[in-house]
């Protein structure tokens, strides 16, 4: 009987010690998916705020309007219990932060935030003056919290690689462009960003958001700038030329109209008009061929010919061209950028001349004009503008030079123009061959229009060949 009752007791015990041990299980476990709640709930709401301000920084980047605007919404820290920041801040200075409690949040459009945070817009800290405890330690900053992966959450002195992308220019119609981010590659722990875009010669930035497309209407040097989520950004230039009136452009970049081809012999017209330019006598040398971004000429038996081009069809037209002129000539030379094949009635000249100046010639009446200058240096790069007036009374034929104008004067062309093939790099077909040699230069492009362009036109394709070749001037 004793030993039924001393089992009976020892039983009870061992029983009574169970349910004590799962009953502290059940606590431990119960505190632990509450805390381990809590955590989660702190994280999520310091990663919505920090993707809010990581808007806010390229917001205020792209727009004076916005620096004004959220420059008002939080408070100044003079207000807030100096204790609670230092301990939320620690090493990290004071300034440039700001106090935001749930109203001023509100401000920021985020709702049913529950802590109150500091926030430097400059470098997209956002501290929480709550902060939350683990085993006994309390964070205040999520880069800070043990084991914590969001990628979206990136401060100035961490993941400073800056990504990498390119630009897809599609023309939609003669007035409108669309360019487009692709091929983007993320150098940090980062993914997703935001375009802006402006004219390379703008202050202001226009921000596109998350849209990696937009369009552009106006012809110019554009910067597109790609700002990943850590703030690293990277900017690459595109350009749209004056297409207006345009008729031929060969470029030496873009040779074959599908990129570049060092050995080409057929200098493809972008335009699509089939104005394409046959070379011949290229030995695809240092001294003659396609360099990466022009074509060499080498003054001895190189030049082009522009297949088809009646300029009979026109009236005004100007010629553009970015070039260096690697021999001067001497004093009983005419060297040709772009020629007539005959010098009879109606030719046209655009190239330097036996005074060592820029120089354009129509005929007749038989007029040459010469830039009157003696600061510039030919064997420079420089771009070349020439405007002529043929029998339109309200234009003159000018000489531009790095868009600056030469020298212009007011003769009106009698005949029209002729119909001779248009040749590169040859005056007159070469036919003197003391006055008329080739040409021994370096030409980046040739454009070629059936109007007369404006200053400012001129401007905006001197804008574009200053930064694709390296102009000085």
């Amino acid at each position: 009987m004793k030993n039924q009752k001393g089992i009976t007791l020892i039983t009870l015990v061992i029983t009574i010690v169970i349910l004590i041990i799962i009953t502290g299980v059940v606590t431990y476990n119960g505190l632990e998916a509450v805390n381990t709640s809590q955590k989660t709930a702190f994280i999520s709401e310091l990663e919505m705020i920090q993707a809010k301000v990581n808007v806010i920084y390229e917001e205020r980047k792209a727009s004076t309007e916005k620096i004004e605007y959220y420059n008002l919404i939080g408070q100044d820290l003079s207000n807030i219990d100096q204790a609670r920041i230092n301990e939320a801040l620690g090493q990290t200075s004071k300034e440039g932060f700001k106090f935001f409690n749930s109203g001023d949040l509100k401000d920021l459009d985020l709702d049913n935030i529950n802590q109150e945070v500091l926030i430097n817009y400059d470098t997209r800290e956002v501290v929480s003056l709550n902060g939350f405890e683990i085993e006994g330690i309390r964070y205040y900053k999520l880069k800070d919290i043990p084991n914590y992966l969001g990628y979206n959450v990136e401060y100035t002195n961490s993941n400073n690689k800056a990504p990498e992308f390119t630009v897809l220019k599609t023309k939609l119609n003669d007035n409108e462009y669309r360019l487009t981010i692709k091929d983007i590659v993320y150098n940090s722990n980062v993914n997703g960003g935001t375009v802006s875009y402006k004219l390379h010669s703008d202050t202001n930035w226009i921000l596109n958001g998350k849209n990696t497309s937009f369009i552009i209407k106006k012809p110019g040097l554009y910067d597109i700038k790609f700002t990943d989520t850590a703030g690293n950004s990277t900017i690459v230039q595109e350009w749209i030329y004056v297409e207006n009136g345009l008729i031929c452009h060969l470029d030496g970049e873009n040779n074959t109209g599908n990129g570049h081809n060092g050995t080409t012999t057929i200098w493809k017209d972008l335009t699509g008009n089939g104005f394409d330019a046959n070379l011949t006598g290229l030995s695809n040398t240092d001294a003659s061929g396609f360099t990466d971004k022009a074509l060499l000429l080498d003054g001895i038996d190189d030049y082009g010919t522009i297949q088809n081009l009646k300029l009979s069809k026109y009236n005004d037209i100007t010629i553009c061209s970015t070039y260096k002129v690697l021999t001067l000539p001497t004093d009983q030379q005419n060297i040709a950028i772009l020629c007539s094949n005959t010098s009879s009635r109606g030719r046209i000249f655009f190239g330097y001349g036996m005074i060592n100046k820029m120089a354009i010639n129509f005929r007749d009446p038989d007029t040459w004009l010469w830039e009157t200058k003696d600061s510039l240096n030919l064997q420079n790069i420089n771009h070349i503008s020439a405007t002529f007036k043929a029998q339109n009374n309200n234009k003159f034929n000018q000489i531009f030079v790095n868009t600056q104008l030469y020298v212009k004067d007011n003769t009106i062309m009698e005949d029209i123009w002729n119909n001779d093939d248009i040749t590169i790099g040859r005056a007159f077909g070469g036919s003197y061959i003391t006055r008329h040699p080739l040409s021994n230069s370096e030409i980046n492009n040739i454009m070629i229009y059936n109007r007369a362009l404006t200053d400012e036109e001129i401007k905006i394709n001197y804008e574009i060949d200053k930064y694709r070749f390296g102009i000085t001037e």
